[in-house]
């Protein structure tokens, strides 16, 4: 007689939240942080650590870092080897170049969307995200930065109204982060970025698509060439 299949591991959850909050599992979390040091490359490409290291560093069991970890490796952004660990996917001049195809693709339908159906109230908020990166261009406040430009995206995304669009360039903006954090160094490239940034925003207050696809377009163009020349340019 066959042995009935067993129930799966069961979510580790954090202690109930308060009233009307919402419980986040240990893996969520656990994926939430990694995935933070990964994208700020407070662990940086090519480094190599154990899930016990990352465990420790999390004050979480392997278990919930062990199941981030393999929601990671679908991101792309780490890869497991014998001997080695858990490994942060190195970056290279042939994935940003593919990163920045496919978003020119992608981004510049979501933003003639987003300039045809973007409502008032979702202009103001990429308005004071704006400000906002502006004030966090200032403090030199790298996480911000990136942080702000994340949600920037996600605006016109969600302006764009289709949530499968959203899904794909979430992904690829997690990825493209990476980059972005390798760039800030590069002079005036904040400010460039801020220039660009009002640009699309103008664009989709003006309802233009063609404008608003052309502003990302350029968006995506300047930060390829912007990387290649300053940051993966081959060394001598």
């Amino acid at each position: 007689m066959a042995t009935p299949p067993s129930d799966p591991a069961p979510e580790i959850l954090d202690a109930p939240a308060p009233a009307g909050g919402k419980r986040v599992s240990l893996r969520d979390r656990a994926y939430a942080e990694i995935k933070r040091r990964i994208v700020t490359t407070e662990l940086k490409p090519g480094e190599a650590v154990t899930v016990t290291d990352l465990a420790d560093a999390l004050g979480f069991g392997r278990t919930p870092v062990m199941q981030a970890v393999d929601r990671l490796m679908i991101d792309g952004l780490v890869e497991v080897m014998p001997r080695k660990g858990v490994v942060v996917s190195p970056v290279s001049l042939d994935e940003l170049v593919e990163i920045i195809e496919i978003r020119l693709l992608n981004e510049g339908q979501a933003a003639r969307w987003a300039a045809e159906r973007a409502s008032g109230a979702l202009i103001e908020e990429m308005r004071a995200n704006l400000e906002g990166l502006k004030a966090a261009t200032g403090a030199r406040d790298l996480e911000k930065l990136i942080e702000l430009d994340r949600a920037f995206h996600r605006l016109i995304t969600q302006a764009a109204g289709n949530s499968i669009l959203a899904e794909i360039l979430g992904n690829l903006h997690d990825r493209s982060s990476r980059f972005w954090a390798m760039s800030l160094n590069v002079p005036r490239h904040d400010a460039r970025v801020i220039e660009q940034h009002a640009a699309i925003i103008d664009a989709i207050a003006a309802h233009d698509p063609d404008r608003a696809e052309a502003a990302v377009r350029d968006h995506a163009a300047a930060f390829q060439q912007n990387l290649v020349s300053q940051v993966l340019r081959p060394r001598s």
